[in-house]
């Protein structure tokens, strides 16, 4: 085959050119550390290196929400426990209060201190993160939650709501706790709501339904109706006969006579001549009227018992305002011991909330740990997947290059005595 000496030039130089750029590839190999330098390097691993850097990311975010879901639910778990050691102090309080050789004067200074603590656990529940935003407020972080009122009580504006924070590709952590479920989990006296058609109809007629003045005239009366309703659901009484001898029943949400505090059924009790004289009724602890139906077409009565939710802070505001108050009578002392010993039960549940708000902290902390570490470990394996798809095996690339440079110094050199080769050279 022949060949023309421009077609020899042109191929060394081809040659020499394409070990350049070989060498000048594996140089930047070698200052990069990396292998894949452009996509065209290798398009398969260049698309996998995209996808593993996108999870890289994602752990780095769920490690950034870690760590403010930690510093936030921390935060919360040292308020909650200053906020029990006030609690504690409240108890001790009043247990101090119930004392027979206290006088009006040191009722009143604990009456002051509580007062005090009062003002410091209202501080503790409006407590703001690092980035400002309320801690207990629920959902709604930038409204603040316990605003003081003019008669010394504290009223909410957050809400129930949880902020939850995704912490791994399927999970989420909440971040905070409402002070609707922390602090305003105390019960309250109960409250009885009256339903049903005779009571719709007494207020169209703006008057009163047949069972009237229903209340609870002491505790010991409401923790004897709630031992004894306990799983009946709402009890309906009902009234039948004709003047003048009428009698009522009671049964239970399932339809079940409910029982006296004898044992016996409350069927067909007898009420006298309700249309002339009204009967005083004590059921299982609730005392009320029990008049003659307006329409004994509508002669039931639903009675709904349940326990209003009261704060910690209003239960010490309100033992401050009994305590603050002289006793001068046998009436007032046992309205105080009444206060003294709703206040201890209200105290003991109260801390025992915050127990329980603070088992769960725990709970949501030890999560966060666990999925710290493993989203550690998907780091590092994601990691260790993208370095074999892209670093540069140092020892193979310097070799490499090493025999490249040989080489092209051997074309180099070659070619220099090649190209001396001609005709005309000979010749001469």
């Amino acid at each position: 085959m022949r060949i023309s000496t421009q077609q020899q030039y042109l191929r060394s130089i081809d040659q020499m050119q394409n070990k350049q750029s070989e060498i000048a590839n594996l140089q930047n190999q070698i200052s990069t550390g990396k292998r894949l330098l452009r996509p065209s390097d290798d398009p398969v691993a260049a698309a996998q290196v995209v996808k593993l850097e996108r999870e890289l990311a994602q752990y780095e975010k769920f490690d950034y929400n870690i760590n403010v879901t930690q510093r936030r639910l921390e935060l919360e778990d040292s308020i909650l426990d200053d906020i029990n050691t006030a609690t504690d102090r409240m108890r001790e309080l009043t247990i101090q209060a119930g004392g027979v050789t206290l006088n009006d004067q040191d009722r009143l200074s604990i009456s002051k201190e509580l007062t005090q603590l009062t003002q410091y656990v209202a501080g503790l529940m409006n407590t703001q993160d690092s980035e400002g935003e309320y801690l207990f407020a629920g959902s709604k972080g930038t409204t603040k939650p316990y605003e003081a009122l003019a008669n010394g009580r504290y009223q909410y504006n957050g809400d129930d709501g949880q902020r939850s924070i995704q912490v791994g590709a399927e999970l989420y952590v909440p971040s905070n706790d409402s002070g609707k479920y922390l602090f305003d989990a105390v019960d309250d006296r109960l409250k009885i709501e009256l339903t049903g058609q005779a009571v719709y109809d007494a207020e169209l007629a703006a008057s009163e339904p047949f069972i009237r003045v229903a209340e609870f005239q002491t505790l010991a009366a409401e923790t004897q109706f709630s031992e004894a309703t306990q799983g009946l659901g709402d009890i309906t009484l009902t009234v039948t006969g004709t003047a003048p001898a009428f009698q009522y029943s009671v049964v239970d949400s399932g339809g079940n006579p409910v029982k006296d505090t004898d044992g016996n059924d409350i069927t067909n009790v007898p009420a006298g001549d309700l249309s002339t004289t009204p009967l005083e009724v004590n059921l299982l602890g609730m005392s009320f009227e029990l008049h003659e139906p307006a329409d004994m077409t509508a002669n039931s009565i639903t009675i709904n018992v349940a326990a209003e939710k009261k704060t910690l802070l209003d239960v010490a505001a309100d033992l401050a305002e009994v305590l603050a108050n002289p006793v001068k009578s046998n009436a007032d002392r046992g309205a105080l011991s009444e206060a003294i010993a709703t206040g201890l039960e209200q105290f003991s549940q109260a801390a025992d909330r915050n127990v329980e708000a603070r088992a769960t902290l725990g709970s949501r902390l030890k999560t966060l740990e666990s999925i710290s570490s493993s989203n550690l470990d998907f780091e590092l394996f994601t990691k260790k997947a993208l370095s074999t798809l892209e670093d540069a095996n140092m020892a193979e690339v310097i070799s490499k290059f090493k025999l490249e440079e040989a080489t092209l110094q051997a074309a180099q050199a070659t070619f220099g005595r090649v190209s001396q080769l001609s005709l005309f050279n000979y010749l001469r």
